[in-house]
């Protein structure tokens, strides 16, 4: 006997099919949503990262520049003392004259004695010219024309016996770790000891530093040749990157690119100028000429070839140019004529 099977297929009704889909759309659009979710989870967290990061690096950066800044801050600043030298070409050559930043004092004394009190206070031969506030430094020039001479008292008592054709720049009140002066000619410097604050004197192509120390320099910007002769104490003195420790009875010389330090017997052959003499052991007299010159204020025109004369002696620089040469007649064979405020001199 045959069994015979039958088969029941249910019938979907339409809006079943419908709901269905619906249901199905519905979790598949639930699933895409969350994975928009998580992928834009993962796309804040990469935008957060990125953002810290380059927070992290700006941080880093500005931690960095405020450090470099706060230590350029730190670093003391180099004073321009070519804005002040340009000052001095105005002047009469006539008059010592200082130059400060709001106003001039002309001095008329041959050789006056300047100084500057711990306040600032500037008087001249004791007798006070102007009054300065001690919490506004500023900066001062001297300007001592050919053939005159001064001596000058900075605010912390270091002397300068500062010679003719010299200008001296400083500040009427030494402020922050260093006391710093620039020279352009000759002076003879007393430095007052001060082992907290070096004492600094710069010229062009020389800086000598100090602490308390007697010493010449010589560095006038128009001569090939500079000297710093120490007559006690210590000094360094720096040119082209280098530097050299200097002792009682030493002199340094610098000629450009070249520099030597030798011992010498008397130093007061270098700074008996600062007693109105000149002593010469053993000079060139063109160099004699070329000193009195300088000192007198007044153009000397020499042969071009001087057959190797030298001097010994002193000259007292209080008499007048033609007594002086009077005198150096008598040790060389020589006659002179003046013309001009221009001093010819002739060889026998």
């Amino acid at each position: 006997m045959r069994e015979e099977y039958s088969y029941y297929k249910p019938e979907v009704l339409a809006d079943r099919i419908e709901a269905l889909w619906e249901r199905i759309a519905a979790s598949c659009n639930a699933c895409d949503r969350q994975n928009e979710k998580q992928e834009r989870r993962k796309k804040l967290l990469k935008r957060i990262y990125k953002y810290v990061a380059t927070a992290a690096c700006f941080a880093v950066l500005i931690t960095f520049s405020f450090y470099f800044t706060r230590r350029e801050e730190a670093k003391p600043k180099e004073t321009d003392y070519a804005q002040y030298k340009v000052i001095n070409h105005q002047q009469a050559p006539s008059k010592i004259v200082i130059m400060a930043e709001d106003n001039h004092v002309n001095i008329t004394d041959e050789n006056p004695e300047i100084n500057y009190d711990r306040k600032g206070i500037l008087s001249v031969n004791d007798k006070i010219v102007k009054e300065e506030h001690p919490e506004n430094p500023s900066m001062n020039q001297l300007c001592v024309p050919f053939g005159k001479r001064a001596q000058l008292k900075l605010s912390d008592g270091s002397k300068l016996w500062v010679n003719t054709g010299t200008t001296v720049i400083y500040p009427n009140v030494f402020s922050g770790g260093k006391r710093e002066i620039y020279v352009d000619g000759e002076i003879y410097a007393d430095v007052a000891p001060d082992t907290g604050k070096p004492f600094i004197v710069k010229s062009d192509g020389l800086e000598i530093v100090v602490h308390g120390t007697g010493f010449n320099l010589s560095a006038y910007k128009k001569d090939d040749m500079q000297q710093v002769v120490l007559v006690n104490g210590s000094v360094k003195v720096k040119s082209n990157g280098n530097t050299v420790q200097m002792s009682p009875n030493q002199v340094y010389t610098h000629t450009g690119q070249e520099s030597s330090l030798k011992a010498v017997h008397d130093t007061e052959t270098y700074t008996s100028w600062r007693s109105g003499i000149y002593i010469f052991e053993n000079e060139p007299i063109e160099n004699v000429f070329f000193k009195l010159s300088r000192y007198y204020n007044v153009t000397m025109i020499i042969p071009e070839e001087i057959s190797g004369i030298v001097c010994y002696g002193k000259l007292e620089l209080k008499e007048e140019l033609s007594v002086l040469l009077s005198g150096l007649m008598q040790i060389a064979s020589f006659n002179f004529v003046i013309k001009d405020n221009q001093y010819i001199i002739q060889f026998r």
